[in-house]
This record gives structure tokens, C-alpha cells and sequence, in this order.
């Protein structure tokens, strides 16, 4: 059974492979497919990274089926569908995919890869330990007199079959590379702050060998260093939440965003009295949200704004609410341009911009993650840009009411 907008298989009880027919194709045909499909199955077994897996997929599915273009989604943790990757297609259009499993994503789809009355639409699940996990799906072109839906369907089944299998062993390895990477982050970078209180702790029981002026200063670092430690554990407990849970809580009143950041830029001006900051306002900026949660979005994107510009740069803030909507908030610096390569997984855990940070702007690395996830339980999205000679900018859009 071919994937439209009207027909939907249910998802499979066993191996396509049990379900494999010859129908009417030539032998010499079906030959050279199950040739490709080992070939396919050899790379996808080989490959090292997920980043790999799902561009093979898409790239051997419309050789495949002598495809032009074909697409590849996969769920999230609240079952939602996105694109990850695609052959032939424009992936700004892509980046609006964000829904679940229904008849008004197939219909979407389709209208996207169809071009003409001499293709159709073929989609197929991808399906792991009985779930439904992703869709595979091309335009498959037609040829005048011959009928071959069947065989089409099956050999994108077989492949879908092959991928899922080779993205769930890719995330298993990621999961367990994750996990070893966020212990020794956390070892070492919480050690640092613990190390700071201990050594200022143990000269302070000597107070009273000490001028007034020092002892303001080991306990300024004492503060210091508590705050970075406890702002640690607070993102290992909101990373938890939002991946492991169910989502990071926000509490919704009325809220002033500018008022918001005024607030947070005074006080990272004090912590950091040396770096220069811009700010601008314009329109209503009041919404419905959770003035907390903005504060640590807020706070976030300037710790990553100070981290990678230079210390001689101004840090721009802007609010904008002259929109009838929704609010936004742009965040611009001077700093070098984010590689290419690195912008898509930017918001992703443990990701930085860059590796050359100095200890003291060192951090976990789920900064921009949390925000992303605050940023999203406020019905909102954020967004990145960065060029060389023009700087990066951070924009967050966020609805007025949800």
C-alpha cells in the first residue's frame, strides 16, 4: 500500500522481508535492486554517525526508486515530526515541518516533493521496537503502460527497515557517548568552582591576618563561584527535565519583557563591569509568561554573548513589541562567525560555538538547549545567524498569549 493523504498502513507486526514478493518484475531488474538494497544495508552498517545514516538513507532511497527528490522525519520526544534530512529539496521550506503523524502531514508532503501529473507520492513509516519512530518518503516518477506500486513500496519498506534499525543503533552509541561526555564535563568544571570555595574558605579561617580589602575579595569569589555552581546544577536539573521528563515547567503571568531584561543586563553589568552593553526597546512588550524562565533565557544568551566576543565589543539587546503577536528579543554581538557546520546542532546538548573558552566562561554546554526548550513551553521558537565581519545574532519570538 503506497502513503497519500487518504490511505494510511498501520505499523508492521514483523519484518518487511517475510512480505517480499517478485511480482512482474524482470529478473535482471529485481537482480540489480536486491544488489543495491545489500549495498545500502553494507553502508548503513558501516556508517559512524548519525549524521551519516540519515543522509545515506535519503541519498540511496531516491536512487532507489529513481527518485529526484525524497525526505526523511523523525519523532522527537513528544511525538512530533520534523525533517532531518532530504535529497533535492529546499531546506528552508523544510524547517516548517513540526507536527505529528496525521493527514495533514502526508498532505503537505506530498504537495512538496510532487511536481508534476508523472510522479506520485510514496511515503513509508520507519519502525523500531514496534514504534513508529520517522517516515521515509519520495516522488516516485510514473511511466505510461506499467504498474509497479507494489514492488516500489516494497523496496522503500526494505530500506525504511534498514534505516531504522542502523538510527536506532546510531542513538544507542550517541546515548552512551552522551552520557560519558556529561560526566566528565560535569567532574571537571563543577571541581572548579568547588576548588575556588575551598582555597578562599581555608585563607578566610586566617581572617584576621588578612586587610578588609582581601577579604572582600575571597568573598566576592566565594559568591562568585557558588553562583557558577549552582547555575550548573540548575541546567543538569532543567536538562533533565526536558529531556528525560516532561518538559520544563513554566508558570505563566503577566510579564514586561523589557522590563525583564533591563533587569538581568544590570545585573551581569555588575558581575562583568568590564564588557559594554546596548540596549533598545520598542512597543508593548507585555505578555503572557513565566518572567523566571525569561530571565534565565535572558541570562543564558548574554553568558554565551560575553563568552564568545571580544571584551572591547558591545553586547546589543533589543526588544521589539510592535507587533500585534508576538514579542521579540535580538541578542547581537561582534564575535567570530559560527562555523557553518555548527549552526544546525547549536541548540543541541553540550554544543559550543567554539572549544577555546578560558575556565571562567566554561560551562556544562546546555545553555542554549535550555532555552530553546523555555523558549518552546512558551509557545515560541529561537533562531541564529552568524556571518564573518557581521557577528552572530540570537532572535527569540515569542507569543503574546498562547
Amino acid at each position: 500500500m503506497t502513503w497519500t493523504s487518504t490511505t494510511w498502513p498501520s505499523p508492521p507486526t514483523g519484518s518487511r522481508w517475510d512480505d517480499m514478493a517478485l511480482g512482474s518484475f524482470q529478473v535482471d531488474k529485481r537482480a540489480q535492486q536486491l544488489r543495491k538494497l545489500t549495498e545500502i544495508s553494507r553502508a548503513l552498517t558501516y556508517a559512524v554517525s548519525l549524521g551519516e545514516v540519515l543522509d545515506l538513507t535519503v541519498r540511496r532511497a531516491a536512487e532507489l526508486l529513481e527518485s529526484h527528490r525524497s525526505v526523511l522525519m523523525l519523532t522527537d520526544d513528544q511525538g512530533l515530526l520534523s525533517v532531518q534530512a532530504s535529497f533535492g529539496l529546499d531546506d528552508a521550506m523544510l524547517d516548517t515541518f513540526h507536527e505529528p503523524l496525521q493527514e495533514t502531514l502526508i498532505a503537505r508532503l506530498e504537495a512538496l516533493l510532487v511536481k508534476g501529473p508523472n510522479e506520485r507520492f510514496l511515503g513509508v513509516p520507519l519502525v523500531a521496537g514496534g514504534d513508529v519512530t520517522g517516515l521515509l518518503a519520495v516522488a516516485k516518477p510514473t511511466t505510461e503502460g506499467t504498474s509497479d506500486e507494489d514492488d516500489d513500496e516494497w523496496l522503500l519498506s526494505a530500506l525504511a527497515d534498514q534505516a531504522a534499525v542502523a538510527l536506532e543503533k546510531s542513538r544507542l552509541d550517541e546515548t552512551a557517548e552522551f552520557r560519558e561526555r556529561l560526566i566528565g564535563i560535569v567532574s571537571h568544571d563543577l571541581r572548579n568552582p568547588v576548588a575556588v570555595i575551598m582555597l578562599a574558605s581555608s585563607v578566610l579561617a586566617r581572617w584576621e591576618q588578612l586587610e578588609p580589602a582581601a577579604v572582600n575579595k575571597l568573598i566576592t569569589r566565594i559568591q562568585t563561584a557558588g553562583r557558577r555552581a549552582s547555575d550548573m546544577i540548575r541546567d543538569l536539573l532543567d536538562f533533565t527535565q526536558a529531556r528525560l521528563g516532561s518538559g520544563i515547567p513554566i508558570g505563566r503571568k503577566a510579564t514586561d519583557l523589557h522590563g525583564i531584561v533591563r533587569q538581568v543586563v544590570e545585573e551581569v553589568e555588575i558581575a562583568h563591569p568590564e564588557r559594554t552593553f546596548s540596549l533598545h526597546h520598542s512597543g508593548n512588550a507585555q505578555g503572557q509568561w513565566d518572567p523566571d524562565r525569561l530571565a534565565q533565557v535572558i541570562g543564558n544568551l548574554l553568558s554565551n554573548a560575553i563568552a564568545y566576543s571580544p571584551k572591547q565589543s558591545t553586547i546589543r539587546i533589543t526588544t521589539d513589541g510592535t507587533a500585534a503577536d508576538i514579542v521579540a528579543l535580538v541578542m547581537e554581538n561582534d564575535g567570530p562567525a559560527i562555523p557553518a557546520e555548527v549552526l544546525p546542532h547549536l541548540f543541541e546538548p553540550m554544543r559550543r560555538a567554539s572549544a577555546e573558552l578560558t575556565n571562567l566562561n566554561r560551562s556544562v554546554g546546555l545553555g542554549l538547549y535550555i532555552v530553546k526548550h523555555i523558549v518552546e513551553a512558551h509557545g515560541g521558537k529561537v533562531s541564529v545567524t552568524s556571518a564573518e565581519g557581521a557577528g552572530t545574532a540570537v532572535r527569540v519570538e515569542l507569543p503574546r498569549r498562547v
